[in-house]
């Protein structure tokens, strides 16, 4: 119990709290701020995420055929965008809007560690990384040389596998055939026919580039650090076209993606000179 002296001269009224304050409109909200911020600035990331991939999803171009391209280079978008240019013109135009538009895919993936089956994926053919013989990126990224990153390698194998799901590519380039259908087991041969399981022959589900019809398309040379021309003829003649195989995937047997990969046999039959692999019996 308090001391009397303490409570000397206290009158009961001056025991009552005072009441608060009235608070304005601006102090209420001062204060909601105050406890919720943390709530109010995460929900507002949430929202500006989800509008930065709905504007992807809405303004990303529509290609009427994708092709992929599997090396362990990193291939400058000026090798990409002359191939994407190249293959438009054998290509027709699926979407009806008036434009053919062809997108070449890199999948940025070295097997030969992997497997020890595939060589020497960087000397093919006689030619040399783009990067290491001083290729001059125009388009500001920076070219590099064969990817030994681990990491870099998983995250490029991880999307290559979902592009296969989803079905987005039937018409494939690499520059390490047995390694690719080793690892990823997605060609079917030139006939069109499923291989077995196991099977090694690579050499009948692949056609070399400079087989084809594709080695006379007029292709850009690609301009040196020094000023000298690099012929992509030249170099594209280390890469073999390949196609996937047709899958029981419930993805696979869609009418859409069947219609698609029909169309990719004929633009393949245009590429290859080969006959159309997804009008064969599986």
């Amino acid at each position: 119990m308090a001391s009397a002296r303490y409570t000397l001269n206290i009158k009961p009224e001056d025991l009552i709290p005072d009441e608060p304050l009235p608070q304005t409109r601006k102090q209420k909200i001062q204060n909601w701020l105050h406890y919720h911020k943390w709530w109010f600035i995460g929900g507002a990331l949430v929202l500006l995420i989800l509008g930065m991939i709905v504007r992807d999803m809405v303004t990303a171009p529509e290609y009427d055929y994708t092709i992929g391209i599997v090396t362990a280079q990193m291939l400058p978008d000026q090798i990409l965008d002359e191939l994407s240019d190249a293959f438009a013109t054998l290509a027709d135009d699926r979407d009806g809007n008036g434009e053919v538009a062809v997108q070449v895919q890199q999948y940025n993936l070295q097997f030969t560690e992997e497997t020890g089956e595939s060589g020497d994926s960087s000397s093919a053919a006689g030619s040399s990384d783009p990067a290491a013989s001083g290729y001059e990126d125009t388009s500001g990224v920076q070219a590099a040389g064969n990817l030994t990153n681990a990491y870099e390698r998983i995250a490029a194998m991880t999307r290559l596998t979902g592009d296969l799901s989803s079905a987005t590519s039937f018409i494939y380039l690499t520059d390490d055939p047995a390694g690719l259908q080793n690892n990823a087991l997605l060609f079917c041969y030139t006939d069109g026919t499923t291989p077995a399981e196991g099977a090694t022959d690579v050499e009948n589900m692949t056609v070399a580039w400079a087989d084809t019809p594709a080695a006379d398309l007029e292709l850009e040379p690609l301009t040196m650090a020094d000023g000298s021309q690099m012929d992509l003829q030249e170099w594209m003649s280390q890469y073999y076209f390949g196609f996937v195989a047709d899958a029981d995937s419930r993805t696979y047997q869609k009418e859409d993606v069947q219609a698609y990969r029909a169309d990719s046999g004929r633009l393949w039959e245009a590429l290859t000179g080969l006959p159309n692999p997804a009008g064969a019996a599986q």
